[in-house]
């Protein structure tokens, strides 16, 4: 009679429960659906009889437990037992066998939860790797001074370096100037370009290395000036009256090794010109007379580009000089004068002149 009491009074409080409560479950189910295994395999890759280790660890139950290690081979369908483990105090396990033939895929459970990882046998194939360019802080500099290079890179590349190369002409070769890591998939690099040019190419580099494969941007371009003395060419001489002198000259007490030195006389003009072929931005040199000139000479020297002049001084005289630099930006041609203007022996100097170009 209690028996059928209990059982009407359990259907009354299951019949007043209010909607969507449910009835609580035993402690036993509870511990069951709480259980939750990982399993975790290093290396992933192996080769035919290499090592294996199986790593894993339980939460959800008290104290330690039995871990059963299941296998499958490719291709096969069935699960066989590699090994019964028993959790440490904090639910830890460990596994280890030697892989001797076939991919295949391990699982570890307890009671119901388990978790799998696949093993592969053999070399483990290399992945493609991608770099890019996308900024440059200057698209033109000088030879020797810095700039940043920056680009992004595939994911696969975080925490690997990437070479920025400068392309040289001469040699025919790339080589490095610079380098960077990627963080988050980008990278930024300081770099300075020694050799001269109008467009000297760029490129990003990663050189590849254990699973990762190689890869190369495409070329940027950054205008790089480089001085030139007028002394060696280029610039090239194209045109001159009277006879230039390419020498060393001691101008005001100071030795200028890369000089061009114009003879003169007396009422009318001797020069030199050269072809900058819009290629060149500046020039600097040190004008005066020789120290060897006679001192009753007079000259007026000028410089001008494309028949502009952009510099001039009179009554050069010996035991003077001036330090010029003149912006030259987007001439074809410079031309150098001496106009003599009161008699006597020696040169009009430009001393070490050099232009700043990027041919």
């Amino acid at each position: 009679m209690r028996l059928v009491h209990a059982v009407v009074a359990a259907l009354l409080l299951a019949l007043l429960a209010p909607p969507g409560v449910a009835s609580t479950p035993e402690p036993s189910a509870v511990r069951s659906q709480a259980v939750r295994v990982s399993l975790s395999a290093s290396p992933e890759w192996v080769k035919k009889g290499g090592l294996v280790t199986l790593s894993g660890a339980v939460t959800g139950v008290r104290g330690r437990v039995s871990v059963t290690i299941y296998q499958k081979t490719k291709g096969k369908s069935s699960w066989n037992v590699e090994a019964v483990k028993r959790t440490t105090r904090k639910g830890r396990f460990t596994h280890r066998e030697d892989v001797k033939s076939g991919d295949r895929t391990y699982k570890a459970c307890v009671k119901r939860s388990c978790d799998s990882v696949l093993v592969h046998m053999g070399q483990q194939p290399k992945q493609d790797t991608a770099v890019s360019i996308s900024s440059l802080s200057a698209y033109t500099t000088e030879a020797g001074q810095p700039f940043t290079v920056s680009g992004v890179a595939s994911g696969n590349l975080n925490g690997q370096q990437v070479q920025v190369q400068a392309y040289d002409t001469g040699s025919s070769s790339w080589s490095s100037i610079g380098g960077a890591g990627v963080q988050n998939g980008q990278w930024a690099a300081t770099v300075t370009v020694t050799t001269a040019g109008k467009a000297v190419p760029l490129r990003a580099v990663f050189l590849g290395g254990g699973t990762l494969l190689s890869s190369v941007s495409a070329a940027s371009t950054v205008a790089v000036y480089g001085w030139y003395y007028l002394y060696d060419g280029p610039p090239d001489q194209v045109a001159q009256s009277g006879t230039p002198e390419y020498d060393s000259f001691n101008v005001n007490g100071t030795n200028y090794s890369k000089s061009v030195g114009i003879y003169g006389g007396t009422g009318y003009t001797n020069y030199v010109e050269f072809n900058v072929g819009r290629a060149c931005i500046r020039i600097d040199a040190t004008v005066g007379v020789n120290d060897e000139a006679s001192t009753s000479l007079r000259t007026t020297a000028r410089l001008l580009v494309d028949n502009v002049t952009k510099w001039t001084k009179s009554g050069i005289a010996l035991g003077s000089s001036d330090a010029i630099s003149i912006d030259i930006s987007n001439g074809l041609r410079l031309r150098l004068e001496n106009t003599e203007t009161v008699d006597g022996s020696g040169y009009l100097v430009f001393g070490d002149a050099r232009a700043l170009c990027a041919f």
